[in-house]
């Protein structure tokens, strides 16, 4: 029975569909027209000599910190549980974009930022 669930089990596994992941996605956009195709005209352009960076701005997310006291040790002998101190925490807002720079249509670096645009493959594809 455990032959015939393990067999089924490699059998749905294999019909399933190939992720593209978020890096696989954006090193594919190698020129200017593919970046503007995918995500329109930047929010925002600069230049900087021969470069120039296009900047796509997906709003804001909170993030939650935790601090602990600087104090604590963990190479001394005493344990975090004598400190009896709780950590404190704070949220922090951090920037949604992705951004591009390019020689004339030409993209030489990107970078990202709390986006992810990982896809799957039609399995056709495959």
């Amino acid at each position: 029975m455990k032959k015939i669930i393990l067999a089924l089990l490699l059998i749905g596994c294999s019909n399933s569909k190939v992720l593209y992941t978020h890096s696989d996605n954006m090193s594919r956009l190698v020129s200017k027209q593919l970046v503007i195709d995918r995500f329109g005209e930047p929010t925002s352009i600069s230049s900087d000599g021969e470069i120039d960076e296009y900047y796509y701005d997906f709003g804001t997310w909170n993030q939650t910190v935790n601090y602990y006291d600087p104090k604590m040790s963990l190479v001394g002998e005493t344990s975090y549980s004598e400190y009896q101190q709780p950590t404190t925490s704070t949220v922090r807002t951090e920037y949604k974009y992705v951004k591009f720079q390019m020689i004339k249509d030409s993209i030489i670096y990107w970078e990202s930022k709390g986006v992810n645009f990982s896809t799957k493959k039609k399995k056709s594809q495959q």
